[in-house]
């Protein structure tokens, strides 16, 4: 589908994605702002998800994975702002559009009924003076066109849909009143209630514990597969990734640094900072062990550095044990092989 941008929007040039893309990320740059400092949280990101497809973005804390999930859903408090690039969405009638050009009465109409959000914590997601049903029945209401009846009902229905028991009595609750987990899907509920074709997840499981965790992300691939809706997922767990993604994007200082399918980037990493962070995975077979039965696990050595002060080049060269000379220099983001990409000038030696 190819249109022309309208409403104000850009310069009237054509919009274009290929038909089985749902979004499109180019050159993201998002910087915050401040007096004399800048901080370049996203700079120069790219990458797209497949319709029905989930692609997930990983990186330690503060690689920009979370700006970048809050760019596209414009929810970017001061003082950042979008300094360039593009975010190509696919609406549900086929149009194109640049959601970082939308105007704001806009990007409220899209975000929950085309793009919805699940955030990381839901205590501090929901509102605590509102019962869940309430807040799920405003979502309806807010897009759609039904009665408060009807949008009830439809509430009850979604979280029948995310499995939570005796729902009729569970609308009339509020959020302090449900453990973490039912919360949890309660924000997924909350996310589906209209639909939306692309749902993003912000460490949606990094709260919860191992079992409450494989019960969430088992219920978004059921619903993934039921609605057929694209899937950001941001996370640092690369095990999650290894459940849930069909791609990944590794982040590193508000770059990527590798991308790929994730069984080309898990069985061969062409980056030393995502082998360093497959490394870290904790595995009973390989860790060592000393006197005491005490396991070493391994660790990227140094500290994620300050975004204020970015080494010129690589920003991961002071970590990295392969660092050399032309480090100094920014390497571009390398075809490594099909459909895996790796910026580093020593990807051959991984």
């Amino acid at each position: 589908m190819v249109i022309t941008a309208s409403s104000g929007v850009g310069t009237g040039a054509a919009l274009a994605l290929p038909p089985h893309v749902q979004l499109k990320v180019e050159d993201l740059q998002t910087y915050f702002i401040q007096g004399a400092s800048t901080v370049k949280s996203v700079d120069g990101v790219s990458f797209s998800l497949s319709r029905g497809q989930t692609l997930a973005v990983v990186g330690e804390s503060g690689s920009g994975k979370s700006v970048t999930s809050l760019t596209i859903m414009r929810l970017l408090a001061h003082p950042g702002r979008i300094v360039g690039g593009r975010v190509l969405y696919r609406l549900r009638g086929g149009d194109v559009v640049d959601l970082a050009q939308l105007p704001e009465k806009r990007m409220r109409a899209i975000r929950g009924r085309e793009i919805a959000m699940i955030f990381q914590e839901p205590m501090t997601s929901l509102n605590p003076l509102f019962t869940v049903g309430d807040q799920i029945m405003e979502m309806i209401l807010l897009h759609e066109s039904v009665s408060r009846d009807e949008a009830r009902v439809r509430a009850k229905r979604m979280l029948e849909l995310v499995e939570i028991p005796a729902p009729e009595r569970r609308l009339d609750q509020y959020p302090h009143e449900m453990s973490g987990g039912m919360r949890q899907r309660v924000m997924i509920a909350l996310a589906l209630s209209c639909n939306p074709s692309l749902l993003i997840a912000d460490e949606p499981t990094t709260a919860l514990d191992v079992t409450i965790q494989a019960q969430i992300l088992d219920l978004l691939r059921r619903l993934q597969k039921e609605i057929g809706m694209s899937i950001l997922f941001i996370t640092h767990n690369l095990g999650v990734v290894a459940e849930i993604a069909h791609e990944v994007v590794v982040m590193y200082a508000g770059r990527v640094v590798e991308q790929g399918l994730v069984l080309n980037v898990f069985e061969r990493p062409r980056h030393p900072y995502t082998r360093g962070l497959l490394a870290c995975i904790p595995d009973v077979r390989r860790d060592r062990t000393e006197g005491g039965g005490r396991r070493l696990l391994n660790a990227i050595p140094g500290n994620v550095p300050s975004a204020l002060d970015l080494p010129t080049g690589c920003a991961f060269a002071p970590r990295c044990p392969l660092v050399v000379d032309r480090c100094r220099e920014l390497p571009p983001l390398i075809p490594v092989s099909e459909d895996h990409l790796s910026r580093c000038w020593r990807y051959d030696d991984l």
